[in-house]
């Protein structure tokens, strides 16, 4: 693709706010559900696609839409439907997780072009170029059928583990550059942060209501003229099915 200095310029000066931004949310707030939704808007705004959106993985490897962000309803949305395991194969996963590949797929062209940002043997970082190949005809049947010409994905990693993917979808052909492919990388180093400082902070808040439930029952524990254990153990058990 041919470089356009005045396009790469005033992508450069988008990307910048863009991550300045995010920065300064992910300062201001601990809270990942509004984080998540500020991204979605920032990418969707990045990329001037019609829908992008955080899909977060369960444990089982079946997934949910967790956020989103569609341009004037061209798509329909898919915010909080799941999907199964199968959705996206184990193989994708592995390469998503190893190479943390990126990939871009024009339905017009049939083509799928890959972006891998570590070597698939050693982990070493490469952030590889676009290279295009034609893609499964399944995969064209996929998103034709949700009404998408063009998708770019890209894997949310946190602690070793593929966290989620973010998905942009386009209801018209669209070429994504790599420079553009970039800006989406290091926008999602930024949430990789704060999807950390959410999990430490759950933590943070998990240890200090087992402490304040503990005070509480050696309170009334103590509060009480003889040992009676029955209101103790009752409001222990009460206490920790609320956290539980």
């Amino acid at each position: 693709m041919i470089s356009n200095p005045e396009q790469d310029l005033s992508l450069c000066r988008h990307e910048e706010s863009l991550l300045r931004r995010i920065t300064n949310r992910i300062r201001r707030s601990l809270e990942l559900e509004e984080i998540i939704t500020v991204t979605t808007a920032e990418v969707r705004s990045l990329l001037n696609t019609d829908r992008v959106m955080i899909y977060k993985f369960h444990p089982d490897n079946s997934g949910q839409v967790i956020a989103e962000s569609i341009y004037e309803n061209r798509l329909p949305s898919l915010l909080g439907l799941n999907f199964p395991a199968d959705d996206i194969p184990a193989t994708a996963r592995e390469l998503f997780m190893k190479s943390r590949v990126r990939s871009v797929v024009n339905v017009d062209t049939q083509e799928i072009g890959q972006s891998h940002l570590h070597d698939l043997e050693n982990g070493e970082t490469i952030s590889e170029e676009i290279r295009y190949r034609p893609v499964d005809p399944c995969h064209v049947e996929y998103l034709s059928a949700m009404g998408v010409k063009s998708s770019v994905v890209a894997p949310i990693i946190d602690q070793d583990q593929l966290w989620g993917l973010l998905v942009s979808h386009n209801s018209q052909a669209r070429l994504i550059s790599e420079y553009e492919l970039e800006a989406v990388q290091m926008v999602i180093d930024q949430l990789s942060v704060a999807i950390a400082q959410s999990t430490l902070l759950t933590q943070v808040r998990k240890t200090a209501e087992r402490e304040a439930i503990i005070n509480r029952i050696a309170t009334l524990l103590h509060s009480l003229p003889t040992i009676v254990l029955q209101p103790a153990l009752e409001a222990a058990v009460a206490a920790f099915l609320t956290l539980f």
